[in-house]
């Protein structure tokens, strides 16, 4: 591994960098002084980075090896899963059926779903809406999913939600709805199954068509294909150790695959108007619930503690797999940085904090 940093440090490949302010300069020779560090201490073989400012991209940067085997570098088109990131692509999906006037936030989910329903329990599962599975506040269990290697093991949501092949699945009310905030990957299930009922589609399927087409994200999808698995990276273990990309039936949950450019059109798309959500929606999805103490929108993470702004998006993290999305929606700005290590977590914290102080004083 210490050889293969060494050769990142030398090959660095900036993939796009601006006419930049020498304010811009220093914030990228610190990423390119504590990126390869952190990379090497922490195991992980590769990073994409990009920064915005005012709307614009000002640095975006591949580190180290999507695959390390084959020497082959990270750039902007290499793909990654995003974990739980995916839950906010999600909010735009059900967002999206919202405004077409095909769901109602505030009604029972029971009432869109055809083919499951919540187990009975002592808790009223009729306060089940789509706005707290949205703000996880409905009061379920399922944290999160740690997916299948083959895809001959995936079953059905359905099957999923009942726990039919995996007990540790199956999801359940535990806890009176509206009464207390407790993330839940099981509750983006439901949401999953509500969209492919309300669209008559299948969920990666409604998804492509309605969010990802009309925002020209053509790397990103719910299906991992041969042509996906062609571009991605290969994803490594905490020891940097290659282990297989693993798969999710809990696709709305945990299973997006996507690109550091297809982010890039997303954080834009965000920050202005497009052909997906109006400004109205997405300020809804990203608005502090109080169960939440402030931390938590609808499919968003709210963070404030990097410095004077807050900061809307989420943070991902599956076996191999660890990465950030955050935007500052008050100044157009954010970052993104995904990786191909399990460790990948304490990387990418130290590019956002690095990010963060720069953007706070500037």
């Amino acid at each position: 591994m210490k050889t293969l940093i060494t050769i990142i440090t030398i090959a660095l490949s900036t993939l796009f960098v601006n006419a930049q302010t020498s304010s811009e300069k220093e914030l990228l020779k610190t990423l390119n002084e504590t990126t390869p560090k952190a990379l090497q201490d922490n195991k992980v073989p590769g990073l994409a980075l990009a920064i915005i400012k005012d709307g614009q991209v000002i640095i975006k940067k591949g580190y180290g090896f999507s695959d390390v085997k084959k020497n082959e570098i990270v750039n902007s088109k290499t793909g990654f899963n995003i974990g739980s990131i995916s839950k906010m692509f999600t909010a735009w999906g059900i967002m999206k059926l919202v405004e077409e006037g095909k769901l109602n936030l505030d009604i029972p989910v029971s009432k869109y779903i055809l083919n499951w329903k919540l187990p009975s329990s002592e808790f009223d599962s009729d306060k089940v809406t789509i706005r707290n599975l949205l703000q996880h506040t409905a009061g379920l269990s399922v944290h999160g999913y740690s997916g299948y290697e083959t895809k001959d093991e995936l079953t059905s949501i359905g099957e999923s939600l009942s726990g039919t092949t995996n007990s540790d699945e199956a999801v359940e009310l535990v806890m009176e709805p509206e009464s207390k905030w407790k993330y839940s990957g099981g509750g983006y299930s439901i949401l999953q199954l509500v969209i492919e009922n309300v669209s008559g589609k299948s969920f990666a399927d409604y998804m492509k068509e309605n969010i990802f087409k009309p925002l020209r994200m053509k790397q990103t999808s719910f299906n991992i294909s041969k042509k996906v698995l062609k571009k991605s990276a290969k994803a490594y273990d905490e020891d940097a150790k290659e282990i297989p990309l693993r798969l999710f039936n809990a696709q709305a949950a945990a299973g997006l695959h996507t690109t550091l450019n297809d982010l890039i059109l997303f954080a834009k798309a965000s920050f202005s108007k497009n052909p997906v959500l109006s400004e109205e929606s997405i300020a809804l999805l990203i608005e502090p619930t109080e169960l939440s103490k402030g931390n938590y929108g609808m499919g968003y993470m709210i963070m404030n503690r990097f410095g004077d702004f807050t900061l809307s998006g989420h943070g991902g993290s599956n076996e191999g797999w660890q990465s950030g999305f955050m935007l500052d929606f008050e100044s157009k700005s954010g970052i993104i940085v995904l990786t191909n290590g399990s460790n990948g977590r304490n990387v990418l914290f130290g590019s956002m904090k690095d990010w963060a102080k720069w953007h706070g004083s500037n």
